[in-house]
């Protein structure tokens, strides 16, 4: 794990990153994604906020993953977002995920935010475990609705 650096997303990661993110965020995988991966996502991130999102680069300069993240400011109080996890196949159970969130979570307490907010599908066991192993508490459900409008014709 030596030759993971964790740095600030730059704009030549971009197309690595939404490239990495189109392999992982597929529909098949997660049907009930309610944010649609594509590259005015990753884009839009950049622009807003490219404070908050941060790339794991192994010793090649490649993208081992990624946190895409914001910060909301309500009244007084702000809140950190973080959308978009993601590990590349070939780094996972390596840790990376891990210092990858540490320094989004460093960055996150640096700039006041009192909580942190995340999106987990209830079946990806993986990611629930990994974020109550990381201090996450009381989820909480939601329910997402869909109307496939080709079977309506």
């Amino acid at each position: 794990m030596s030759n993971i650096k964790i740095r600030n997303m730059t704009i030549d990661d971009l197309p690595k990153i939404y490239r990495l993110g189109e392999k992982v965020f597929t529909l098949n995988k997660y049907p009930n994604l309610h944010r649609v991966w594509d590259e005015n996502e990753v884009v839009e991130f950049f622009v807003n906020d490219k404070e908050s999102c941060f790339v794991a680069v192994d010793e090649n300069n490649e993208i081992a993953g990624f946190i895409l993240s914001y910060i909301i400011h309500k009244a007084s109080i702000r809140y950190g977002y973080l959308v978009w996890l993601c590990i590349d196949k070939q780094y996972e159970k390596q840790g990376v995920a891990s210092i990858l969130f540490d320094k989004f979570l460093e960055h996150m307490k640096n700039n006041d935010v009192e909580t942190v907010i995340v999106d987990v599908e209830k079946s990806n066991e993986k990611a629930l475990n990994f974020f109550r192993n990381k201090g996450f508490s009381s989820p909480k459900e939601q329910i997402y609705l869909t109307l496939n409008l080709k079977d309506k014709k």
